[in-house]
């Protein structure tokens, strides 16, 4: 089991893992640190994970045991409209059990603070202290919660739409969009704000249930193209150029486009570029865009070319919603991150798969994605990039190889770079830079799963030579690894 790693507590949910006791106990944590900041008030969310809502309200009994002020949403619901309820209730803290992207058998529980964003490991650190603490304390709960109004999720609909285009005149106009939530939260947001900016949406029926089985999938990660083959499907049966599919808890959402899957990376990049046009053209000078240090390099020369200030952070949305909440003498024009994660706005403070949805569309709706891809690379040049899991059984095992490739001396490595001394201004964290003459290798241990990620990254003049150096960087990386 991961504790508060990059997003928040991971295990699978078997006994002496995640199960009551590991809820429990971490709820009276929280509690006492709410009770040593004097904090009350909590928000708690859950998504469509076998077990989640069970985890929730007992998470709710336990903290009303603690005599905290309790709120409860009273189905499930995005990540990022638990981040927006605490920021519209005023809440202290907010809590959201989901594992995200993980296979079925995993769940987790995340932590937000007053301003929305993710905790961040200043207070992760002094919970998991108090966690380790409150594990042979007694708990005490009681059912006693109160129910968050449905008009709060119906208010949020209306606010991205308002994010999405503050003119009431814009519209999709009836653009065409495959849908489908992966079995997830999404089922009743997305399609709804669609609809609402005016696009036709048709739903890929078998994954709008909401089963914490996913059926119908492996795993529920819209990164992974096995989770997308009845998405494809309906996009050729229905002949629909674009595809949106969103995780369990809907903050991650992935793209197809005419039959092919757009990384989170050109994503990213398409969105950076309607959004720094749209800034430009109001006459902004302050703005400023956030992207992970793992993320594509391609924002750098976009970011230069239009006077935007370009920030980099750790792997892991809450650092961006951190930096955001920071750096408020600016202009927040966009946060992504290369697994799929979007936001724009001061609405929420962590990646909004619904929001983004409707963005993406947006950009469709003006551009073909593809060739508009095609333009931006021409103009900036093609930059590639890769990521490579390594699945290593354990934690423990990718935290070894990773001490040992920070730690040795590696054959054919122009540079090491160690994040974790700090570098270049970003959050000293646990990633390493590889420099080879081909490009880059990030590496880290992965805050959510038991693996080790890679992140091959390289820029060329042309497509084929972009594909030729990442190929390169792959067989070095696995050199290394075989070698170590």
């Amino acid at each position: 089991m991961i504790m508060f790693g990059t997003g928040g507590i991971r295990g699978v949910m078997k006994e002496g893992e995640f199960d009551d006791k590991t809820v429990s106990v971490t709820t009276k944590g929280v509690a006492e640190y709410m009770k040593m900041n004097g904090l009350k008030r909590v928000l708690i969310a859950y998504d469509t994970r076998n077990n989640s809502e069970r985890f929730a309200k007992l998470t709710a009994s336990v903290f009303a045991g603690e005599e905290m002020d309790v709120w409860v949403f009273g189905e499930p619901v995005p990540t990022p409209v638990l981040s927006y309820g605490v920021r519209k209730l005023g809440m202290d803290i907010g809590i959201v059990i989901t594992a995200s992207h993980n296979p079925p058998e995993y769940n987790g529980y995340k932590v937000y603070t007053s301003n929305g964003v993710q905790a961040v490991p200043e207070v992760t650190d002094e919970l998991t202290k108090l966690v380790e603490k409150a594990w042979n304390e007694p708990i005490t709960a009681m059912e006693k919660y109160n129910i968050v109004p449905r008009s709060v999720l119906e208010e949020y609909i209306d606010d991205v739409a308002k994010v999405i285009d503050p003119s009431s005149s814009f519209s999709l106009n009836g653009l065409r969009i495959v849908y489908s939530p992966l079995h997830g939260t999404g089922a009743k947001f997305v399609p709804v704000l669609l609809r609402k900016l005016g696009a036709e949406v048709i739903e890929v029926s078998e994954q709008m249930v909401q089963d914490g089985n996913f059926p119908t999938v492996k795993t529920p990660n819209p990164e992974d193209e096995r989770a997308l083959v009845l998405l494809k499907e309906y996009m050729k049966r229905h002949d629909v150029p674009l595809g949106l599919a969103t995780d369990p808890d809907a903050d991650r959402v992935g793209v197809v486009f005419k039959g092919q899957r757009l990384t989170g990376n050109q994503v990213g990049v398409l969105l950076s570029d309607m959004l720094i046009d749209e800034y430009v053209r109001s006459g902004g000078d302050k703005g400023m865009l956030v992207k992970t240090i793992v993320s594509t390099n391609m924002v750098v020369p976009m970011c230069e070319k239009n006077g935007v200030q370009l920030f980099e952070v750790p792997t892991g949305f809450k650092f961006i919603g951190d930096l955001v909440e920071k750096r408020k003498d600016l202009d927040f024009v966009l946060g992504f991150e290369e697994s799929c994660g979007y936001l724009k706005g001061d609405l929420s403070r962590d990646k909004d798969s619904v929001l983004a949805c409707g963005l993406i569309a947006k950009v469709a709706s003006k551009f073909d994605l593809l060739e508009h891809l095609d333009e931006l690379y021409r103009e900036y040049g093609y930059y590639l990039e890769k990521l490579l899991n390594f699945e290593l059984g354990s934690v423990e095992k990718s935290v070894e190889i990773y001490d040992k490739l920070s730690t040795r001396k590696l054959d054919g490595v122009n540079e090491v770079i160690d994040y974790s001394k700090g570098y270049n201004g970003v959050i000293p964290n646990d990633t390493l830079r590889l420099e080879f003459d081909e490009g880059s290798i990030f590496v880290r241990p992965s805050g959510t799963e038991p693996k080790l990620k890679a992140y091959l990254m390289s820029k060329a003049d042309t497509k084929d030579a972009a594909e030729a150096n990442i190929a390169a960087l792959e067989r070095r990386f696995k050199h290394l690894i075989d070698n170590l």
